[in-house]
């Protein structure tokens, strides 16, 4: 028995290793994965600021574990208020408050209620209710408490100057928060989203993978029975019913009000596999909607990445040091009257290491292209197996946005047929994953589906091949490894006795926003491995390049701090409105 509790110990120890603030995770022994903080490369002055830690009750008597962080210049000081991953605690918090404290900013760190469960923690009291009404109450409460404290800037009775800044779960409490408190001056939610159904379930097909990692973080967290009753529904059933899907929106700007005027710099991630840039578009389509000052932020900082065998962390250095610095440049532009030269657009190009800006998303027009399959084709459920539509590219062509996917198919045996479509450069010879991107969609019947990609960005070159592969198996695609610990796959993949049929003539069209039109029509081609296509991901590039004979693996660098959500419009251009969800 002692070998088993040292070995679930040790597992449970390298699994926070990787995890670490990515979901908010503390390590061994307090200490943090530097990784796991979206400021980790800006510098911070600790004679610039004192520390005090408080226990704060915020509306209903619950305490909430926090850290108030006061510059050592003369007052008052416009304030931040920092908000964790799920899983996460106030200390996850640290770097980012320190930062904001070095500047002149009163920063409140605070562990949100029911979370910091552990040996040597220091918990806030409550039940963990997943951005619920009880936590955006807690954030406006907390909000009132700034105002009382001398060392705060204020702009009239119980209203302090006032941004708030957070990653995942963080920023889902944010957006909630700016639906309902006007007294909000300012927000930077990064990685979040705007439909938790949907992230966790997108197009009908679970996340299985991530929503186990959550699962796992919530050993840190007294999680409220409904959520836990939720959460291990969707696990144990493979689906998300009605009711679980209306739980998980009404936790989701989808359904929050207007936000009319908080100014927000909105951060998704390139490579962000729970909440993918999908989900940041349209918070940035509903704030602009809404009539909030907005900037869109397409980062690539190494967060929600799950099921990577190697190449970790697999965030830039120079996208967390540009997106760090200009969140910060941010909130002394709204809360201290600063300067700030923004565009509508700041996107992270991997081939030049450094950040592009446009004046509209997406930077390039939608260009559509329709292939037809040369002869019938069957993805099997158990074997696998891909099909590539192929298209070849003729001049140099960048492509940066969320495309569209529009066929025909059949579902074929008896279970559920899950559809897998991944973007994948050919080049060379070599083929590689556009983002390390596969999005599922679920076929319930026969006939036309029409829906949203993952949103991607790459750089194209004369003579590529720009290859739309689709199999009924994930693994298909890519040989990321996710460990058994949470389910072994990022997706639920499709039974074995179902499978998908592609018919000859059938018309495949692509849509996707590019620097140039796409070429000539092309035939598909079914392969009849999945080696054929592509293996395992490999290095940070536009394009993930696949390699085979990787071993199993995973990481999450800002991770689950990173997995918040639970840590997962104005019009075609800023993403579909709500994707249809089957519950099949």
């Amino acid at each position: 028995m002692a070998d088993n509790d040292k070995q679930t110990t040790e597992t449970r120890r390298n699994v926070l290793k990787y995890l670490g603030a990515a979901t908010g995770f503390a390590l061994a022994g307090g200490q943090l994965d530097p990784f796991a903080h979206p400021v980790a490369a800006l510098e911070s002055d600790e004679t610039a600021f004192e520390r005090d830690e408080r226990r704060i009750e915020p509306f209903d008597g619950t305490e909430l574990a926090a850290t108030f962080y006061e510059p050592s210049t003369d007052g008052p000081h416009p304030a931040i208020l920092t908000t964790h991953g799920w899983g996460g605690n106030k200390s996850d918090l640290q770097p980012l408050a320190e930062v904001y404290a070095s500047n002149g900013f009163v920063a409140l760190a605070y562990t949100s209620r029911g979370f910091g469960q552990g040996e040597n923690a220091d918990p806030s009291g409550g039940e963990v209710h997943s951005t619920s009404e009880l936590e955006r109450q807690d954030a406006s409460a907390l909000i009132d408490y700034l105002a009382q404290q001398n060392a705060v800037m204020t702009d009239g009775e119980n209203n302090p100057r006032i941004g708030m800044d957070g990653i995942s779960y963080g920023g889902g409490i944010q957006m909630r928060t700016a639906s309902v408190d006007d007294r909000l001056d300012s927000i930077v939610p990064r990685a979040t989203w705007n439909n938790l159904a949907q992230a966790l379930a997108p197009n009908g097909i679970i996340k299985s993978g991530w929503i186990e990692a959550l699962e796992y973080g919530a050993q840190t967290g007294d999680i409220s029975e409904e959520n836990t009753a939720t959460t291990s529904g969707v696990l144990e059933c493979g689906r998300m019913t009605e009711a679980d899907r209306e739980y998980y929106r009404q936790r989701s700007p989808v359904s929050y009000d207007a936000i009319e005027d908080t100014p927000a710099l909105v951060i998704p991630e390139l490579t962000d596999q729970l909440f993918p840039i999908n989900q940041g578009v349209r918070n940035f389509g509903k704030l602009l909607s809404d009539g909030s000052t907005t900037t869109l932020v397409l980062g690539q900082d190494g967060t929600h990445v799950l099921g990577r065998a190697d190449s970790y962390p697999p965030g830039s250095e120079t996208s967390r040091e540009f997106v760090g610095q200009l969140a910060l440049q941010w909130q002394e532009a709204r809360l201290k009257n600063g300067d700030i030269d923004v565009s509508l657009l700041h996107y992270y190009d991997e081939q030049a290491d450094e950040f592009m800006a446009a004046d509209e998303y997406p930077p390039h027009p939608e260009r559509s292209t329709t292939r037809t399959l040369a002869e019938t084709v069957e993805l099997d459920g158990a074997d696998g197996n891909v099909a590539g539509v192929d298209i070849e590219i003729t001049e140099p062509t960048e492509v940066l946005g969320i495309p569209s996917l529009r066929l025909d198919v059949t579902p074929t045996g008896e279970g559920r047929s899950h559809l897998f479509v991944a973007l994948q450069r050919v080049r060379d010879g070599e083929t590689t994953i556009i983002k390390d991107k596969v999005t599922p969609q679920a076929v319930t019947e026969a006939g036309e589906l029409d829906f949203d990609l993952f949103g991607v960005h790459a750089h194209l070159e004369a003579g590529d091949t720009l290859r739309v592969a689709m199999s009924a198996r994930e693994d298909d695609l890519t040989a990321a490894e996710v460990i058994d610990l949470f389910g072994g796959s990022l997706y639920r993949p499709s039974d074995d006795d179902a499978g998908i049929e592609l018919s000859a003539d059938t018309e495949v069209e692509l849509s996707i926003p590019a620097s140039r039109e796409l070429s000539a029509p092309a035939t598909a081609t079914p392969t009849a491995t999945p080696e054929a296509t592509a293996t395992a991901t490999a290095t940070d590039t536009d394009a993930q390049t696949s390699t085979s004979g990787s071993q199993p693996g995973f990481g999450v660098p800002a991770a689950l701090g990173g997995a918040g959500g639970l840590s997962y419009l104005l019009s075609r251009r800023f993403g579909r409105d709500e994707p249809s969800e089957a519950d099949d």
